[in-house]
């Protein structure tokens, strides 16, 4: 008579031993599969979202300096493309001082939108790092009757034939739970080819909202490109250094040097938080600031990266006769 064998018990272990280590390897190279997908998707969204973002900045400030008074950046060229000054950056003008002294924004804009607090640049702004985040005004004159602003807001003939500027301030504001900061453009415009009565006296739309450009920014920093007036020295310097802390302007002072071009530096985390075993830098570089994050251990843990770009301004090298 034949018999069937079975296996015995110590081959029943030895199998099931041999199994779960396969099973083992496969799950390690499963989690580790994923872990290297969502890093990589990480990475990829957060590129994707810097440079798309400071991208279409770059975008609205080539238009700037448009159709300006000069061909000069400066603190003090009435509708400079990059804005600094309005007529309260001066102190003690009587008011037929006030109609001759020049400034970024043209002197009948007087009314609360004129507040240096929208113009002074440098160090305003939230951040997640130990410094400010600075922010960055511009303006153009409106010149396609089917263009729209930062906002969406369109831009009519009516708007080009009465010589409108747009105005567009770039800042870091709340975007949801605290914390998420997000990269924004607040625009507004004033007229400027009306009769003298109908001069408005403030900027309309700007301050009241704010269209996304950039989500989960933690600090934004500016630095602008300067040629001094009376030699070829150039270099990068900050907004502080450039207008000081108080955006002011003396009767009859020189202008400041010129600006010709515009470096934009943000730091942007990822979207998805990862594994709170990955040891991951607290400390960055931001164009020429170092930062902290002022996130603690215990916090969610995300990818980040530092995001520049670099943009000449139009007609910013200008004419010496000009200065």
């Amino acid at each position: 008579m034949n018999y069937s064998k079975g296996m015995t018990l110590v081959e029943l272990m030895l199998a099931l031993v041999i199994g779960l280590l396969i099973m083992a390897a496969a799950m390690q190279l499963f989690l580790t599969g994923s872990i290297n997908y969502g890093l990589q998707k990480n990475l990829a969204e957060l590129q994707d979202n810097g440079n798309f973002g400071l991208n279409f900045i770059l975008k609205d400030i080539k238009l700037a300096n448009l159709d300006a008074d000069l061909a000069v950046v400066n603190d003090r060229n009435q509708y400079s493309g990059v804005v600094f000054t309005t007529i309260k950056s001066y102190a003690g003008l009587t008011e037929d001082e006030k109609k001759v002294a020049t400034a970024n924004i043209p002197y009948f804009i007087s009314g609360n939108s004129a507040d240096l607090a929208n113009f002074t640049q440098a160090k305003v702004g939230l951040s997640n790092v130990n410094v400010k985040s600075d922010q960055l005004v511009i303006q153009y004159k409106a010149f396609d009757p089917n263009g729209f602003d930062c906002e969406g807001n369109s831009i009519s003939q009516d708007d080009i034939d009465k010589g409108t500027f747009i105005v567009q301030r770039y800042f870091l504001r709340q975007d949801g739970s605290a914390g998420n900061l997000a990269l924004v453009c607040d625009a507004g415009r004033y007229k400027t080819l009306v009769e003298t009565a109908a001069l408005p006296t403030n900027i309309s739309g700007l301050g009241e909202r704010s269209q996304i450009i950039m989500r989960r920014v933690d600090y934004f920093h500016v630095l602008l490109g300067v040629k001094q007036n009376n030699t070829d020295e150039f270099s990068y310097m900050t907004i502080d250094q450039y207008m000081g802390a108080t955006n002011a302007l003396t009767k009859a002072g020189a202008p400041r040097p010129r600006i010709m071009s515009i470096q934009l530096g943000a730091l942007v985390r990822g979207y998805d938080s990862i594994s709170e075993k990955d040891k991951l830098p607290s400390d960055y570089t931001v164009l020429d600031q170092a930062v902290t994050l002022s996130t603690s251990d215990s916090d969610p843990k995300y990818i980040r990266d530092v995001i520049s770009q670099t943009v000449a301004l139009r007609n910013g090298y200008g004419l010496m006769e000009d200065l």
